[in-house]
């Protein structure tokens, strides 16, 4: 049950990084806390920052995506990666535990989300390049599983998922 409960919080980390309003707040206003790391440093796997670091370098060599705009976030269940680039924004979960969300297996690579500020025909040939990489980089890093998930909501906004539904390739 904990695991559930922690790849539940994981994915709702997900949409909350793709649902909340991106409009800067005044610093001002803004209390300063000292935040944790967020950087690729912040993955206490080796074997998942290995995986990290190639798609780190994909989203910098195609889109110019500066380390800046990444987000990892380390639970006991599996590793968030978000990218607040606005050319290729991406949302990936790799999971380290058994039995999560959609009953998934450990060893699962997620992707959940994929924006863009560039047109529909671009991003959808852009996301088929990004899979392609994905399926590769599986084997190389020892993740059996690529895993897709789906908005099963009719939302006027993208940027809000009510409801998902995930499907997983088993790869080798």
């Amino acid at each position: 049950m904990k695991t559930l409960n922690n790849l539940n919080q994981l994915l709702s980390r997900v949409k909350t990084i793709f649902g909340r309003n991106r409009k800067a707040t005044p610093a001002a206003s803004t209390p300063l806390e000292a935040e944790p790391p967020t950087g690729i440093a912040s993955v206490s796997d080796p074997r998942l920052s290995a995986a990290f670091a190639d798609i780190e370098k994909y989203l910098a060599d195609n889109y110019g995506t500066p380390v800046a705009k990444l987000r990892y976030q380390d639970y006991t269940n599996g590793v968030t990666l978000t990218s607040e680039d606005a050319t290729f924004a991406v949302s990936l979960v790799i999971l380290t535990a058994t039995n999560g969300a959609a009953h998934l297996p450990d060893n699962v690579l997620l992707l959940g989300g994929v924006t863009s500020t560039n047109d529909v025909k671009w991003l959808a040939a852009e996301l088929k390049k990004f899979t392609n990489l994905l399926m590769q980089l599986c084997p190389k890093h020892r993740i059996q599983h690529l895993a897709f998930a789906f908005d099963k909501t009719e939302s006027d906004d993208p940027h809000i998922v009510k409801e998902a539904d995930v499907t997983c390739i088993r790869l080798y």
